[in-house]
């Protein structure tokens, strides 16, 4: 009897269950590169916050801009529910996207860089760390006339923990990438 008052109880419960721990997917190691202010970056900086970044370029016409807004949308709303956390877009066009040109992208963008590094340097650098740290593709340099402008580079937003550990890969073509990242940075602020 004992036993079904208990199960009877339960039944209009409305306790989620805990969610799993979100998987490390690899430390992304150290690099030294330039921010838009033209300063010294590195992901110590960072130590102790939950990061967001992404790769790109400024004059891609196709699937950065995308990432941008995704970026953006993840900016603006994670304000709103006052959570703390840093963006991070690498240029993968060093040559191209100088300091003075990431300023003005960021502007032209409404990126708020109080949180948000925009970030150059020497490509070899920005290869290896997008390859080895953040386990994204990179080739190439910018041709005008070519495919994909000659950059191959990876399109997805990847969430960064205190530790420096790789949280969570997110398509930025998949609309609900915002809703998901929003809730996976509270997950990790809380830890």
């Amino acid at each position: 009897m004992l036993i079904a008052v208990a199960l009877t109880a339960c039944v209009g419960c409305k306790r989620t269950p805990p969610q799993p721990d979100l998987p490390k997917l690899g430390s992304i190691g150290t690099f030294s590169l330039t921010d838009q202010a033209g300063k010294p970056f590195t992901p110590e900086q960072l130590k102790g916050q939950v990061w967001l970044a992404n790769f790109f370029f400024t004059s891609c016409p196709t699937v950065c801009p995308r990432m941008t807004k995704k970026m953006r949308e993840v900016q603006a709303q994670g304000a709103a529910k006052n959570l703390e956390f840093h963006l991070v877009s690498v240029s993968v066009d060093p040559e191209t996207d100088t300091p003075k040109v990431l300023t003005e992208y960021a502007k032209e963008n409404q990126a708020d860089t109080a949180n948000w590094s925009f970030l150059t340097g020497d490509f070899e650098v920005i290869k290896k760390t997008s390859v080895e740290g953040f386990k994204m593709a990179l080739d190439g340099k910018l041709k005008k006339d070519a495919d994909h402008f000659g950059i191959l580079h990876g399109s997805h937003l990847v969430l960064i923990d205190q530790k420096g550990e790789i949280r969570g890969f997110y398509r930025s073509a998949d609309d609900d990438a915002v809703k998901r990242l929003l809730q996976d940075i509270a997950r990790l602020s809380k830890g």
